[in-house]
């Protein structure tokens, strides 16, 4: 126990001291330390340590506050009726796009996968069998048969990889050229060859053309359905099936007296100013036996032709 005496106190001041009550003697009498002086301790750190509790018991609360759901449910509260509306549209349009990928993804493609692609004849399809339009126009090619040259060309048109599909966009061909006011013509082809490898008859044997200006009177035209211009970012690409077809039609054409057993197979750019077959496909056709290589058509007239050829003609 302390006395008066060793705290250094006067005379007066013991009298003051000894005259006051207990616990106001203690409270006046116990130390004090300056809360800036324990702050700026570097022992202590009172005052940092308080601050970082205080952020740490705020944080806890906005957390507890702020709970999932209860968060949800304080924006929804605080949203307007239109922007509650807005949203839920939104939320409904993400479902239904996700609901309509799912399904073409998993059931129509499916489906399309299990579709059998029947058709009338294995490889040959006729006009009837695509449901062609009347024929227009009745030359034949009967002046210079059985013909020598074969103009090949492309459709620069979809692709098809169906019977149904490929006789639909024959229709589409057909009823271009035949509706067009400045052709007005029935489909220019005499054969087709689709994408699935089977050949359709456009015109047809001993029909004149329409698909090579000077040459349709001597040779027949064949053009493979699609755009085979590999220079295109989306472009067809030539099958052996259809090359395979290509040569079964031509030499079925042999056999029934309508082409040469030598004929020579041209592609348009050859002969005229086009990019027809395209790329892909003119490579194609360089490989084929009965290629023409020698390109000393371009320009000429189909009697000129035959005459260079010494090949006989009816006049």
């Amino acid at each position: 126990m302390w006395s008066p005496s060793e705290q250094g106190m006067s005379g007066s001041e013991m009298a003051v001291v000894s005259s006051m009550p207990p616990a106001e003697l203690v409270a006046r009498t116990t130390p004090v330390v300056s809360t800036m002086n324990i702050t700026k301790s570097s022992g202590v750190h009172i005052g940092p340590k308080f601050v970082s509790v205080t952020q740490n018991v705020e944080n806890a609360e906005l957390v507890k506050a702020y709970s999932c759901p209860q968060y949800v449910w304080t924006v929804v509260r605080n949203t307007s009726r239109a922007e509650r509306l807005s949203c839920a549209c939104a939320a409904f349009a993400l479902v239904l796009c996700t609901v309509l990928i799912l399904y073409f993804t998993l059931v129509v493609k499916r489906g399309e996968l299990n579709v059998v692609d029947r058709a009338p004849h294995e490889w040959n399809i006729t006009r009837e069998d695509w449901l062609a339009r009347d024929m227009t126009g009745n030359n034949t090619v009967a002046q210079f048969a059985p013909l020598k040259l074969v103009v090949v060309q492309h459709t620069v048109s979809p692709e098809c990889h169906r019977f149904t599909n490929c006789a639909a966009e024959l229709r589409n061909l057909q009823n271009y050229f035949l509706e067009s006011k400045h052709l007005g013509y029935d489909i220019p082809y005499n054969y087709l060859i689709g994408n699935e490898g089977r050949v359709y008859q456009g015109r047809g044997w001993n029909r004149e053309g329409a698909h090579t200006r000077g040459f349709n009177r001597c040779s027949l035209g064949v053009a493979f359905i699609g755009d085979y211009r590999e220079e295109l970012p989306i472009h067809s690409r030539v099958t052996d099936l259809q090359l395979q077809r290509f040569n079964m039609l031509l030499e079925d054409g042999v056999t029934l007296g309508f082409l040469r057993p030598d004929y020579s197979i041209l592609p348009a750019k050859d002969v005229q100013d086009s990019a027809s077959p395209g790329s892909n496909l003119y490579r194609a056709l360089h490989k084929l036996d009965h290629y023409e290589r020698t390109h000393s058509f371009r320009g000429m007239k189909c009697e000129a032709i035959y005459d260079k050829l010494g090949l006989p003609y009816h006049l």
